[in-house]
């Protein structure tokens, strides 16, 4: 019997990693199918949202720190809000992910034309799940680019 506990041990062990592990993983693919079917598919997104799901974008200018919820997010934000500002859309490319069973880090790079000019931003993403589905969603660029080339801001340098 004293032999059989290190084993058991060991094998609870393993299937609790497998487990998280699976549960990892599982949460990098809805969060990427989130992406996958943002603007083509927006059913699908919202699908994958907690009924209590909040999503802000972390800038300190325009909308920055505004909460929306999983029925504004899509009936205003990405109806109204993105496309006036991003006329042609905008292509998302991932070039890193970080999971765990917790969430999920989403690390991209856009390509769009925004109302005033080229806007090239880079983005993280920071997925946090619950009963497995997506509960928060922060997105973290450059409120410098979106400033000048999103909305009207003009950079003015300071003098001394």
């Amino acid at each position: 019997m004293k032999k059989a506990l290190p084993i058991l041990l060991l094998l609870f062990a393993l299937h609790s990693c497998n487990k998280q592990e699976l549960k990892s993983e599982a949460n990098l693919k809805m969060a990427q199918s989130f992406f996958d079917n943002l603007f083509t598919n927006p059913e699908v997104s919202k699908s994958l949202l907690h009924k209590e799901f909040t999503f802000s974008w972390m800038g300190i200018i325009e909308k920055g720190g505004v909460l929306w919820n999983r029925d504004n997010l899509f009936d205003e934000y990405f109806k109204y809000i993105i496309p006036e500002i991003l006329p042609n859309g905008i292509i998302l490319n991932t070039v890193d992910t970080i999971y765990d069973e917790n969430g999920v880090a989403i690390i991209q790079e856009g390509d769009a034309e925004g109302k005033n000019g080229e806007y090239d931003n880079k983005y993280v993403w920071i997925f946090k799940m619950k009963d497995g589905l997506i509960y928060s969603l922060r997105e973290y660029n450059s409120d410098i680019l979106v400033a000048t080339q999103l909305y009207d801001y003009k950079l003015i340098p300071i003098e001394n």
